[in-house]
This record gives C-alpha cells, sequence and structure tokens, in this order.
C-alpha cells in the first residue's frame, strides 16, 4: 500500500528531517510540501542535493487540490500555522498528524469535532519517539508508589512553548493532580524560579542551543530517590513514530492524543 503525504512545515528543521527520513520508505511519497519561506523551491535540492519534482507551497489548500485526495497531511509547525492549516485539511476529509504542541483542551476538542463532522482523523501528539512514550507510561505507572515527583525538561533554545508538551503530558498520565506540591522553599523564591505546576508536579525548563529533546522525572521516596530519563539526539529518533502515525491515519474517526493511542 501506498501513503501519499504532505508536509506542512517542510521547510523547518524538523519538516526536513520527516522529508528526509519518509522518503526513505518505498511505501511512502512526498506529494506536497507546504511553507512560508523557500516557495518554489524543489524538495529534493533542499534535503536529498537532487531534484523530486515536489516544489514548496506557500499554501496548503491548494496543494490539496492538486493531489491525490487520499494522502495524509504532516503538520509540525506553529501553534498560530497548525491553528489554520489543521481544520484546512479537515474539512477536505483528509486525515491529519500533528506534532504541532500548545493546543488547550478546548482547541482540541474543537478539532476531535471537526475531524468527526468530516469523517476522518487526527492524530495530535506531544512527542513521536517511541522511548519518550514509553517514559511517560511509566512514570504513570511509578507515581502510584512515590509521593512526590519533579520534571526536568531540556530542549533546544529555539523552542517556542515552555514547559514542552512533553512534560505537560507526563504529568497528566501521573496521580498527583488532586494534591498540591510541597512548596516549603516558595516563601523564599517569589520569582518562582524553580519552575511551574501542572497536574501537582513541578516542571522546571531549560532551553539550551545543543539540545534536542530530553527529559528526566525524578520520583522521591524515604531515603531514596528513583529517576527515569529518555535522551533523543536527534531528530531522526521521531521518524519511526511519525511513520506508524501516517500508516494508521484514517483508521477512527476524531482526535486522537498521544502516539501511545496507537500503539499495538
Amino acid at each position: 500500500m501506498k501513503y501519499p503525504v504532505i508536509v506542512v512545515g517542510a521547510n523547518g528543521k524538523m519538516g526536513r528531517e520527516i522529508i528526509k527520513g519518509l522518503g526513505q520508505h518505498e511505501d511512502i511519497t512526498i506529494v506536497g510540501a507546504v511553507d512560508i519561506s523557500n516557495v518554489n523551491t524543489d524538495i529534493g535540492e533542499l534535503v536529498f542535493g537532487k531534484s523530486t519534482g515536489v516544489k514548496i507551497t506557500a499554501d496548503l489548500s491548494d496543494t490539496l487540490e492538486k493531489v491525490d485526495k487520499h494522502c495524509i497531511v504532516i503538520d509540525f509547525t506553529r501553534k498560530e500555522s497548525a491553528q489554520k492549516n489543521v481544520p484546512v485539511a479537515l474539512k477536505k476529509g483528509v486525515p491529519v498528524v500533528v506534532g504541532t504542541t500548545g493546543f488547550a483542551e478546548e482547541e482540541l476538542a474543537e478539532l476531535d469535532a471537526l475531524a468527526k463532522e468530516n469523517m476522518t482523523s487526527i492524530l495530535v501528539a506531544p512527542n513521536f519517539s517511541l522511548g519518550a512514550v514509553l517514559m511517560m507510561k511509566y512514570a504513570g505507572e511509578l507515581s502510584k508508589y512515590y509521593q512526590q515527583a519533579e520534571i526536568i525538561e531540556y530542549h533546544n533554545d529555539k523552542k517556542v512553548d515552555s514547559p514542552s508538551g512533553t512534560s505537560i503530558a507526563t504529568t497528566k498520565g501521573m496521580c498527583y493532580q488532586d494534591q498540591a506540591c510541597r512548596a516549603d522553599s516558595d516563601s523564599h523564591d517569589p520569582a518562582r524560579c524553580r519552575g511551574g505546576e501542572f497536574n501537582g508536579v513541578r516542571i522546571h525548563s531549560v532551553r539550551l542551543q545543543s539540545l534536542i529533546a530530553h527529559q528526566e522525572v525524578m520520583f522521591s521516596g524515604v531515603g531514596e530517590l528513583l529517576t527515569i530519563r529518555h535522551d533523543s539526539y536527534s531528530r531522526e529518533s521521531f521518524i519511526p513514530g511519525i511513520l506508524l502515525a501516517v500508516k494508521k491515519a484514517g483508521s477512527w474517526q476524531g482526535l486522537k492524543f498521544g502516539l501511545d493511542q496507537i500503539l499495538d
């Protein structure tokens, strides 16, 4: 089976990595590329050093009119761009795989309704690394046995949102939502620079240019500390998860949140 794909955010670091990674699979065909920069440039020249015949366009709607109606749209952009482009695809009944983060619960509910209305699917995932998904899963299990936990997440300094979508999603799977963080030191920390509280868990964000995506979850017990950590050293680590999402896109209606929702 062939899977025709349109990459939105094609000229970004992640977009280029997606084109490069998926382009190595014979059953995946990149049929469209959308970005606001390098318009009319062949994606092959940007990624492979040779022409592929697929040029970057500035408008997803126009691109969808010119390609196979059974394609899948992949969006790895910024929230303001995804808010514009994702509904365009869903209204045409095209499945969407979204790696863009920062959507509020009510915004996700709207996308869910829109996908169901047009009998198509959308997957929104804060992280497409299989290792990160497993880290989040086991963090949820470990939280049943430890009364305290904090998260430190590390990303590139160009990352817009803070804390990361992965770290917030991790807290949602843990069992501290009904309790407040123990913040004994807050009286000495009026700026709350220790980090923010989400679902009963402190998250600390680090932004440095040499980082890709890293997270550690620390659990405090009586006289012990248990830490689980995941590191993505290159954006290539997200490709297996994106490939899985592309191949399963369209097999349900509505929204699924998190790569774990489509793992067998």
